[in-house]
């Protein structure tokens, strides 16, 4: 098989335990991503492989744990801008936020981790929810 064009990239996005069903934060038949993805990692077509993980510290400020009275999925206030609190998940070390062992990450050229510090939440590979002007803009 040949290889796709030096500017094509594949992007895996928080392939991680805790998001596969039985996690902390589990979506619905999150597990069925895994062979497909470690099957086109392993056609080796992709010359640029980059896989991010939410990578959190344990208080971080998008968990309801750290605001006591809330529930996960509730909306809060933070910088003045709505957060959806979630359940402790992908905690920095942790098993659920090891990137998935059903995936040969060994073709992965970078491994970006993201949500690392503990007030800013970021759902995004290219950019934290805070912009530059330390501002959190609206989406």
């Amino acid at each position: 098989m040949t290889a796709l064009p030096a500017d094509v990239a594949l992007l895996v996005i928080d392939l991680q335990p805790d998001f596969m069903p039985g996690g902390a934060l589990a979506c619905d038949q999150g597990d069925a991503l895994v062979a497909p993805i470690a099957g086109l990692l392993a056609q080796r077509r992709y010359r640029t492989v980059v896989a991010t993980q939410d990578w959190h510290p344990a208080d971080h400020a998008s968990f309801a744990s750290q605001h006591p009275g809330q529930r996960p999925f509730e909306t809060i206030l933070l910088h003045a801008q709505p957060q959806t609190l979630w359940p402790d998940h992908c905690v920095q070390g942790s098993d659920g936020a090891a990137l998935h062992p059903g995936v040969d990450w060994a073709m992965a050229d970078l491994i970006l981790r993201k949500g690392t510090r503990q007030q800013v939440d970021s759902y995004s590979a290219f950019r934290e929810n805070h912009g530059p002007d330390g501002e959190r803009p609206a989406t």
